[in-house]
């Protein structure tokens, strides 16, 4: 549901005051792709149709004007990032290995191997520093017009001073102030690097979406298909791929696709279609979580929300093992103040074992979430409204499960109300959800926009973050946990539950693990094993 993202906008936006760029491990990523080990060498070859997550929805192929993941679906196959995310740690991509040697500057030490796609105007020559240079000059000069859309996060590139090649195969950033997360904003879902031949050529043409004006240093190459997208193995750049082709097709149909033998792989949503897809022998079953964490946000900056016990008792009636199998039949996971998607994300297990909602739900556990209601005051709040998305509700008919869970529990004082996310979002901005008034929202957060939980937590929980701000929060200083967290009434941030989706592969189909992120890059490691 990405579309949810505008839900809570302001909770996960980039804190300006970041410092700077930690040095990599001492053993720097090597330029050589990285294949997932099997017990025999996986085949090269052949083809594989997939089934993309979401339905295609393009703007345009550049890569610095877009919002759209359905693009990345495109380009983040064509095309490097400077860095990835692999295997849950920053990776080398076109920079094979980088360096800090000062407080204020990060040197890009380009992969050799690196080179544009075989497509005019840049007929396969190297990725040089210089492409470097243009790519992030421009990125700065979007950022300073504002017309980038909000999920490509301009204000990430606010920390760069400047940029220039001290070496054909170097690229180097100055920083205004030191910036611990620059690194994972070159690896963020549209930090996609396009050469200055093509933003010369083709900027005024992309939004028509022609496969001709897509030239990347990935390793596919790119048309369009009858039925969705068709990519071509190109092995001349850094990364090569196993297969031949690889096909991408919208959702539509894709279980009984599936179920027929014409796809190879899919995600599924509807718990009833996951039950069918398993009875078929021979393939393999995973999940993926999906970006977008269930939650709710209060203003904490006054009455009544300033109290850490009325979200204690919020938090105890909404048990998150409850909300598992009374909203998602079981197919989502407990989220902590920091969800568990995230890369090395602290909170977990039992770190959360003696927070409030998260151990088993009996009648001892809504015996404490309503001593906690009523000793904080919350039966002398009145009427207590709960806001919910239209495109959760009535889809899920999240609004009677979770109201009849909320007045059976702590009282019968509340009521539900439909809205856009569009109200919803601007209620959150506007501190709504609290000044004085007894009312509280409950749906899809926005996408999480990095795997790094150590950014997740500066841009939520710090003081002066952009999610403290929201809230009217004074922040939380580190090093933070979640029992921290909880004892601060959540920091104004009720996070609920994490849907997963279920990920059926046939027999013989390899691919690398899915994760809730922009992984696309990763399928040069697929192969028919």
């Amino acid at each position: 549901m990405v579309a949810a993202g505008a839900g809570a906008a302001g909770l996960l936006s980039h804190r300006r005051d970041a410092i700077a760029p930690e040095a990599p491990e001492s053993s720097p990523p090597s330029s050589t792709p990285t294949i997932v080990p099997t017990q025999t060498s996986p085949r090269v070859g052949g083809s594989q149709t997939i089934a993309a997550a979401a339905r295609f929805n393009f703007d345009t192929f550049d890569a610095q004007r877009t919002g759209e993941p359905s693009v990345v679906e495109v380009l983040g196959r064509t095309h490097s990032r400077l860095l990835q995310w692999e295997n849950g740690k920053l990776a080398g991509d076109l920079a094979g290995r980088w360096e800090t040697p000062d407080e204020g500057a990060l040197i890009l030490h380009l992969n050799p191997a690196a080179r544009w796609q075989p497509k005019a105007p840049l007929n396969g020559r190297a990725v040089t520093g210089a492409d470097i240079v243009a790519h992030l000059e421009r990125a700065l000069e979007l950022a300073k017009s504002d017309t980038a859309p909000r999920a490509q996060r301009s204000w990430a590139y606010g920390s760069i001073a400047s940029v220039d090649s001290p070496g054909e195969n170097t690229a180097r950033i100055r920083l205004v102030r030191r910036d611990p997360f620059m690194l994972d904003t070159l690896a963020s879902e549209f930090a996609l690097v396009q050469a200055p031949e093509a933003v010369a050529s083709f900027a005024e043409l992309w939004p028509k979406q022609d496969s001709d004006h897509v030239v990347g240093s990935g390793p596919w190459l790119f048309d369009w298909a009858d039925d969705g997208l068709k990519f071509t193995a190109w092995r001349e750049g850094h990364r090569k791929p196993l297969l031949d082709q690889l096909f991408v097709v919208e959702p539509k149909d894709a279980a009984q696709r599936f179920a027929d033998g014409s796809l190879d792989e899919l995600t599924v949503f509807d718990r009833r279609e996951a039950a069918r897809l398993r009875t078929i022998p021979g393939g393999t079953q995973t999940v993926r979580p999906q970006r977008e964490v269930i939650m709710s946000s209060f203003f904490i900056g006054a009455p009544p929300w300033n109290q850490p016990e009325l979200l204690a008792a919020f938090s105890s009636a909404l048990n998150r093992q409850w909300l598992v199998k009374a909203l998602f039949g079981g197919r989502a996971e407990a989220c902590g103040p920091v969800p568990p998607a995230l890369f090395t994300a602290p909170g977990r297990a039992a770190d959360l074992s003696g927070l409030p909602g998260y151990g088993p739900w009996d009648e001892r556990a809504a015996a404490d979430a309503r001593r906690r209601w009523e000793a904080a005051g919350g039966l002398g709040l009145g009427p207590v409204m709960i806001d919910f998305p239209s495109v959760f509700d009535p889809l899920y008919s999240a609004s009677s499960i979770v109201i009849e869970q909320l007045n059976g529990v702590l009282g019968p004082q509340f009521r539900a109300a439909v809205e856009t996310y569009a109200t919803i979002s601007k209620r959150v901005v506007d501190g709504y959800y609290g000044r004085g008034r007894a009312a509280a929202w409950f749906g899809w957060g926005p996408p999480m926009t990095s795997p790094d939980a150590n950014r997740f937590v500066a841009e939520v929980y710090e003081p002066g973050s952009p999610g403290q701000r929201v809230v009217g929060g004074s922040g939380l200083s580190a090093p933070i946990d979640s029992k921290l967290v909880a004892s601060a009434g959540f920091g104004g941030v009720l996070h609920w539950v994490l849907p997963v989706q279920d990920v059926f592969r046939k027999a013989g189909v390899s691919g690398p693990a899915p994760t809730p992120f922009w992984d696309q890059h990763l399928d040069y490691q697929r192969s028919n094993s």
